[in-house]
């Protein structure tokens, strides 16, 4: 790593050199390599982190490329995380880059964790945040999870440190929750920038101060709000509550 690439960012105040060299060693996994993955990726490389895996079993489709900005036509019907990795290695030469072709499963991440620092969620279904939130409660890794539909967006972190709550306590599972996705509501690109731009800041936060503690965030771009509601510990949870057992 070069510290010059870095220059105008390291003009601020809350940045250092060793913050830099901090987040480059800092290994992010990236579950899911569509809408909210591609800014999330350009600006988890930009920003400096260094080792990065990308994990997505699917393949480019034409109603992907409107969003999904680092595809183009002629990847159609490839794997999207391996078309993220060359383009993003093109991009930026000083990042480890490595591509998991495959959708998670609880063994994979169970397997992956270890060997990672952040989780980030950019899955667009249910299961698999709730497998994520539940590896990651367990080995007290930190998550940050982004979800979008239409207009609105939410981003969710949880450092699993002591009386956290977790995604559980968000969206219980035992609840009916709308399943909807992009491919059958809609999404505005706009959006998942914003997304994916607030997913690496909140890391740059965990990464620089021990005091950050578990938050949600909800956009609303059809009234251009942004409101931060309290999120609770839910003291029945399933997964983090009192009554579970370690």
């Amino acid at each position: 790593m070069k510290l010059d690439f870095f220059e105008k960012q390291l003009l601020i105040d809350e940045f250092s050199e060793q913050l830099q060299k901090n987040i480059f060693s800092t290994k992010c996994l990236v579950i899911g390599a569509g809408g909210i993955a591609h800014p999330l990726l350009t600006y988890l490389a930009s920003t400096g982190f260094g080792d990065i895996s990308i994990a997505d079993g699917d393949k480019v489709e034409l109603s992907n490329l409107h969003r999904q900005f680092h595809f183009n036509a002629n990847d159609l019907n490839k794997g999207k995380a391996e078309v993220l990795k060359e383009k993003l290695k093109n991009e930026y030469e000083f990042v480890n880059i490595r591509s998991i072709n495959k959708f998670l499963e609880e063994k994979d991440l169970f397997e992956l964790i270890e060997h990672h620092d952040l989780i980030f969620d950019a899955s667009d279904n249910f299961e698999t945040r709730y497998i994520s939130n539940d590896i990651c409660h367990e080995h007290k890794k930190p998550l940050i999870s982004g979800a979008a539909e239409g207009m609105i967006g939410i981003v969710a972190a949880f450092n699993f440190k002591e009386n956290s709550p977790c995604y559980e306590c968000l969206f219980p599972r035992n609840h009916n929750l709308n399943e909807n996705t992009c491919e059958n509501s809609g999404i505005t690109p706009s959006v998942l920038g914003i997304i994916g731009s607030f997913m690496v800041s909140i890391a740059l936060k965990i990464i620089s101060d021990d005091t950050f503690k578990s938050s949600i965030m909800r956009i609303n771009l059809s009234d251009l709000t942004l409101s931060q509601p309290k999120l609770r510990k839910d003291k029945l949870c399933k997964i983090c509550g009192e009554n579970v057992k370690c």
